[in-house]
């Protein structure tokens, strides 16, 4: 453990050791796609779900549509029409947190 964290500081999670570590994530796939390119199932993945509906979406049971308007809050108006590339990372969670405790 960093002589930091022995003293009560805070240590950036790059100077950790793996085993403090509250989640471990294995990267499963990367490609980049253009914004609008989002299929069904990664905009689900994005978070959608029943008591993702924020009152402000005109159709909350579709995650593409969910989707554009989360993004929008985020990046401001116009930036879903200007369809940039992104990257799309794909991962699992690795390990268990009851396990390390």
């Amino acid at each position: 453990m960093p002589q930091s964290a022995i003293k009560g500081n805070s240590v950036p999670s790059l100077h950790m050791p793996r085993w403090a570590s509250r989640i471990t994530l294995e990267i499963t796939g990367v490609r980049v796609e253009r914004l609008q390119a989002i299929s069904y199932d990664d905009a689900r993945a994005e978070g959608w779900g029943p008591m993702a509906d924020d009152g402000k979406n005109p159709n909350p049971l579709d995650p593409k549509s969910w989707f554009l308007n989360l993004w929008s809050q985020i990046n401001g108006p116009g930036s879903w029409n200007a369809t940039p590339w992104v990257w799309v990372v794909e991962f699992k969670r690795i390990g268990d947190l009851t396990r390390r405790r």
